[in-house]
């Protein structure tokens, strides 16, 4: 072990970066007899709807399940939906941005509903996954990352604006809602606050690990291709309220622009 972390280092500059790299390195290069068994067959959903003439959009119960192949930006060749996604998430999150916590939580991104944004192109079979987003239901709000301490801020200030709120409560199965009840609380106790006053949590979710991928010219319209089919997915589902950490300021600056 201790040969195998002075290679690392030397290599990768650090065990983490070796560990991001071997991880994409297993996916990538799993054995080719593996894929060779569904290489000859094309399946597609007929269910998903399209946005913008060819991009298409649907929410997968369970990736893990799901038998279709997918291109990806980082390997050469299609992989499954579930380790398509584990790829991308690995590579845009933890080897872009460097969130190396996430070394330890991959299942996560292995299995589950998620969003997937695709396209179909002229030259290949198989469409190549865009966007996707972890979905997770009120039934196990304690894994939900959006309640996690980690993510939560004693100096943040929490925007308590009336006319949102109201919004917010006509929108929804929500008791209803003051910002007199929120005055000097924290942000935990808001979030969680407004968690409780959702009538019926069936219809509340968290959506989390969105990714962007495809032509680097493109991101900013596939980011907003990606939060309009999101949105549009979770609606069509009965979902009336998401709970969601937002990481890029051009998303933050985006919904505030929509205002109500």
């Amino acid at each position: 072990y201790f040969h195998i972390e002075q290679m690392a280092i030397k290599v990768f500059g650090c065990l983490l970066k070796c560990s991001t790299e071997f991880e994409m390195f297993k996916l990538i290069h799993k054995p080719m007899s593996v894929l060779h068994r569904h290489l000859d067959v094309t399946k597609k959903n007929s269910t998903s709807a399209i946005i913008d003439e060819k991009y298409h959009y649907e929410l997968v119960q369970d990736i893990s399940t799901d038998e279709r192949y997918f291109h990806t930006e980082f390997s050469e060749h299609p992989l499954p939906l579930s380790d398509a996604i584990v790829l991308i998430n690995i590579a845009t999150f933890i080897k872009e941005h460097k969130w190396y916590e996430m070394l330890n939580h991959l299942e996560i991104s292995s299995k589950g509903e998620h969003f997937i944004l695709y396209q179909y192109t002229d030259n290949n079979i198989y469409p190549t996954i865009i966007s996707s987003a972890l979905i997770q239901t009120t039934s196990n709000k304690h894994d939900w990352l959006f309640f996690d301490n980690f993510f939560q801020n004693t100096k943040w200030k929490p925007n308590l604006n009336a006319d949102g709120l109201l919004s917010l409560s006509h929108a929804t199965s929500m008791t209803p809602l003051a910002r007199s009840q929120f005055v000097d609380k924290s942000s935990t106790e808001i979030e969680n606050d407004l968690f409780y006053s959702i009538l019926d949590k069936t219809r509340a979710c968290e959506a989390i690990r969105l990714t962007i991928s495809g032509e680097k010219s493109k991101a900013n319209y596939h980011l907003y291709l990606a939060q309009k089919g999101l949105a549009m997915a979770l609606k069509e589902s009965g979902r009336d309220i998401v709970f969601t950490i937002i990481e890029k300021p051009a998303m933050v600056l985006f919904y505030q622009s929509m205002n109500l």
